[in-house]
């Protein structure tokens, strides 16, 4: 069996992140797994301090290359969350998964032995394929909001506001269904291959909630306010061979 561990919603950059203290707290352990998938919206490009886009993605690769570095024997899988899908971003991923041989980047999904990987972001609405790519779409083209807008929406965590929010809109039960309801026109047939389906996106962490023969995992969030919960996996051998689905 090979071990992994899968963390979500980082959200690096971002004043209203402990994602940096987080994910440095847990480095000793990372020494012990061989599989590191990273699901989504680790960097937030819409809400970086940095000075600019550029600025914000240029720290974001090196900060994937140390982590390469540190953990040699790891095998990284980036997938793509709504906040860190810019197109000029994906360009740089593909640039460093050419150099990195134990790197790779994924649009949409991850499939390793019996468990998928996605970040969520079409629980946002019962959506298809082609829906989530309408809507990944405005993302690809956003901006750096201002800091003013930024401390609005930090202020917005403390008071709870965001959490309530999110409560209100990602109810656990018509969440997992939105997952399948993606899943089932992305990869036809997953329910066939799959035990296990591990999201992020919604903050709100939970483990094991079964829907349909599926076992549902979120992660959670480093969004002050928020929970963040990285989860342990066990992968196979014999499945290990990693399947990117579009």
């Amino acid at each position: 069996m090979k071990r992994g561990l899968v963390l979500s919603d980082l959200h690096g950059f971002a004043r209203r992140s402990e994602g940096a203290a987080l994910f440095a707290s847990m480095r000793d352990g990372l020494r012990s797994v061989d599989i590191l998938v990273l699901n989504g919206d680790i960097f937030d490009f819409r809400w970086s301090c940095l000075r600019d886009l550029e600025t914000t993605q240029a720290a974001a690769l090196d900060w994937l290359r140390d982590v390469s570095n540190d953990f040699p024997e790891c095998e990284i899988h980036y997938v793509m969350g709504n906040h860190d899908c810019l197109a000029t971003f994906q360009d740089g991923l593909a640039t460093m998964a050419a150099s990195q041989p134990r790197f790779q980047w994924h649009e949409y999904s991850l499939r390793l032995g019996s468990a998928v990987f996605l970040h969520g972001d079409c629980a946002h609405a019962t959506m298809g394929a082609a829906a989530l790519d309408r809507y990944r779409d405005i993302w690809r083209r956003d901006r750096q909001r201002g800091p003013l807008r930024a401390a609005a929406y930090a202020c917005a965590d403390r008071l709870g506001f965001t959490r309530l929010a999110h409560q209100w809109h990602f109810r656990r039960h018509q969440t997992v269904q939105r997952i399948g309801y993606y899943l089932d026109d992305a990869i036809p047939g997953w329910r066939h291959t799959t035990r296990d389906c591990y999201f992020g996106h919604t903050h709100l962490p939970f483990t094991g909630h079964e829907h349909e023969g599926v076992l549902f995992h979120n992660t959670g969030s480093a969004i002050r306010g928020m929970s963040f919960r990285p989860l342990f996996f066990e992968i196979s051998a014999l499945d290990e061979m990693p399947s990117s689905d579009t």
